[in-house]
């Protein structure tokens, strides 16, 4: 396995585990009449924060530790097989991006038009952020999984 192939691996496993503790986190607040306290932006901005550490303390320690274990021109041997994959899964995960920003822009202007009916109450932007929170992740790990499949695919 490359060292490409390792990081890769090492971004969908700390984004998957950490995101996903987060947002079941705020969804069980939601759903448990979190919105009304008037903390609930503050936990979820300071568990936000706590997430993006947790995140970059993974990639950062499993990087270090790939790093070691791969030899020194594995990892700096970068393809145009690689580079193709990679520029291939960006414009997948771009234009993903910009799809979701777009509809959940739409909804928003649309729940407006119904007086909040979607958006409404205390907390509500707080939610719609982490949805485009969501979106960001969403993409980004379309991203790493598509570069790993068109990866290995070209083999």
């Amino acid at each position: 396995m490359s060292f490409r192939e390792k990081h890769l691996w090492i971004s969908v496993i700390a984004t998957v585990l950490v995101w996903s503790v987060y947002f079941r986190e705020l969804v069980d607040r939601v759903l448990n009449g979190g919105m009304d306290d008037p903390r609930f932006a503050g936990v979820m901005g300071v568990a936000f924060a706590g997430a993006v550490f947790i995140v970059v303390v993974i990639e950062v320690s499993l990087t270090v530790f790939a790093t070691l274990t791969t030899s020194k021109v594995d990892r700096e041997a970068r393809d145009e097989r690689e580079m193709l994959a990679a520029f291939k899964a960006s414009h997948v995960s771009l234009t993903m991006l910009i799809v979701l920003v777009i509809s959940l822009a739409l909804v928003a202007w649309f729940s407006d038009l119904t007086r909040g009916v979607l958006f409404g109450g205390p907390g509500a932007m707080v939610v719609l952020a982490n949805v485009l929170v969501g979106c960001v992740v969403l993409s980004e790990l379309t991203r790493f999984a598509l570069t790993l499949y068109l990866l290995r695919r070209g083999r």
